[in-house]
């Protein structure tokens, strides 16, 4: 058997018919695309996740009152501390503050920590001329620190004054010293960091109240024992840990997550449609073909073997194609189809690109994916008329 005079027929035939297969290998393509990007998108968003969360404290803990967040007391600093295996204990103070000139919520946030400290963690973009030799001081009391959606949604710049009103009224103005590099935008685009006593002067807590309050441990295997430890010493709080954080993220962008779900739902659909047209019968200009070549002599397993090969230049170059589409779609123009659903109705979202990463397992599911079905589907009518007595399809 000449595989070679086989693969050439194969070649010499699609072109025949290079309309019907040029429209072919496009739905095809398309139907791959969009499967693949949801496959790259939830992928990168996994591993971005990942990312943000790893630097976040590995137990925190926040107090509940009817199933709502409450304000703490500061003693309970003290009453953690002496817990065993904690090894250091923050409190924090931050809450949310809405906009009326904007309609936009952003995150206010009261630190004490210095300006190297910060740049460190959040990778500030640039401080003011008159900030630029003073970055080992602490936040003053009117200074701030602030987010590039709240620059771009204000229309200010760094050096310039901002006013936020407290509990009672009275406006509260602040210098800008600083913004944060638009690289961090996932996490710091909505956020306002100002000094302790403004924060409380804005979300109405008194000088002995915090949010809520982060715990690092000497051991990090034992977080799950110390924050099991708390759940049961305090019944007023509630225990978050890192690794709820990370699996609640990796729910919701893995297999179970709802955009992979309804996404694959939607894409697998329309490739069984292909599959089904496919798998519908041949063309009467199809079954006259066969029955030609079984008259010329062809053995089924010749017939078979060219459309196999028909088959496979098909679907290996639609899957790539889409391959290479859902790369484009995903990490270039950054996801347009699916950000709008994780966007949902925020006034301010934050703009960020995701990082390329594509898993080996994720390609070979999408070739198995794609390839496998679409060959069955082209050789089972092709065995079916190659059957079939010549005499009876001429």
């Amino acid at each position: 058997m000449n595989y070679f005079a086989l693969f050439k027929y194969s070649i010499m035939s699609m072109q025949r018919k290079w309309r019907k297969q040029l429209s072919l290998c496009l739905v095809y393509s398309l139907v791959v695309g969009f499967y693949a990007s949801i496959i790259f998108f939830t992928n990168s968003l996994r591993q971005e996740t990942q990312f943000v969360t790893q630097d976040l404290p590995q137990i925190w803990v926040q107090k509940l009152a009817g199933g709502r967040l409450i304000p703490m007391q500061k003693n309970w600093v003290d009453s953690l501390t002496n817990i065993r295996g904690i090894k250091n204990v923050y409190p924090r103070i931050w809450g949310y503050y809405f906009d009326n000139s904007t309609g936009a919520v952003f995150t206010l946030m009261g630190t004490q920590k210095n300006f190297e400290e910060l740049s460190k963690e959040l990778k500030m973009l640039q401080f003011s001329a008159l900030m630029q030799s003073k970055k080992n001081l602490s936040i003053q009391k009117n200074q701030a620190i602030v987010g590039t959606g709240f620059l771009e949604m204000r229309g200010l710049q760094i050096g310039e004054f901002f006013g936020v009103p407290d509990m009672e009224g009275k406006m509260i103005n602040f210098e800008i010293i600083a913004s944060f590099d638009s690289k961090s935008d996932l996490l710091t685009r909505d956020l306002i960091i100002i000094s302790p006593e403004n924060t409380r002067k804005i979300i109405g807590f008194q000088e002995n109240e915090i949010t809520d309050i982060a715990i690092n441990l000497h051991n990090a295997t034992e977080i799950e024992n110390v924050a099991r430890k708390l759940d049961q010493k305090y019944a007023s709080i509630r225990v978050v840990t890192k690794q709820q954080l990370q699996a609640t993220y990796e729910t919701l962008f893995g297999w179970r997550g709802g955009i992979w779900i309804y996404g694959s739902i939607l894409s697998i659909f329309a490739f069984i449609l292909l599959i089904w047209e496919r798998t519908s019968g041949l063309s009467q200009n199809e079954k006259k073909e066969l029955g030609i070549l079984k008259a010329l002599g062809w053995q089924i397993d010749e017939v078979l073997l060219v459309k196999f090969f028909d088959g496979i230049i098909i679907s290996l170059t639609a899957t790539l194609l889409g391959i290479l589409l859902a790369l484009w779609h995903t990490f270039y123009l950054e996801s347009p189809l699916f950000t709008p659903f994780l966007v949902g109705w925020s006034v301010l979202y934050p703009h960020f690109s995701l990082y390329p990463f594509v898993e080996w397992n994720s390609i070979l599911s999408i070739f198995a994916l794609s390839i496998f079905p679409y060959l069955l589907a082209t050789i089972i009518p092709a065995w079916q008329g190659a059957i079939i007595e010549p005499s009876e399809i001429m």
